[in-house]
C-alpha cells in the first residue's frame, strides 16, 4: 500500500514542478495524473478500512504526501494573487485596440436635472 501512496505523491510533484514552469501546457499535462492519484488513496483508504493494510504502514508516506499538497496549494495560491496583480494593473492603464493606439476611456457621465 506505501507503493499506491508513493504513486500518489509524484504525481502530486509532477504538478509542484508543473506549477514551477512557464506554461499552461506543462500543468495540463500532468492533470491526469492527479485523477489517478485520487484512485491510489482510495485504494489504500480501502484497504485500511477493510483491514488488509495497518495505518501505521502508510502513516510516513501519508505525512510526505501531505507536505507535498501543501506546498503544491501555495504555489496555486501565489499563482491566483500573481494573476488578480497583473489584472489589477492592466485594469488600471490605458486601453489599447489592435492598431496599438488607445482607446478612449468611457468616463463616467454625471446627470443634473433642474425642475
Amino acid at each position: 500500500m506505501r507503493s499506491k501512496v508513493k504513486q500518489a505523491r509524484d504525481r502530486i510533484e509532477a504538478l509542484r514542478l508543473a506549477l514551477i514552469s512557464p506554461t499552461p501546457e506543462e500543468i495540463g499535462a500532468v492533470l491526469p495524473g492527479l485523477e489517478e492519484a485520487v484512485f491510489c488513496l482510495e485504494t489504500v483508504e480501502r484497504a485500511v478500512r477493510e483491514g488488509v493494510c495497518a495505518p501505521y504502514e502508510v502513516r510516513r508516506e501519508l505525512k510526505m504526501l501531505k507536505k507535498e499538497l501543501r506546498v503544491s496549494a501555495r504555489l496555486v495560491e501565489h499563482g491566483v494573487a500573481f494573476c488578480q496583480g497583473w489584472a489589477k494593473l492592466l485594469g488600471a492603464g490605458p486601453e489599447y485596440a489592435q492598431n496599438g493606439h488607445t482607446v478612449p476611456g468611457q468616463s463616467e457621465g454625471t446627470l443634473s436635472v433642474r425642475g
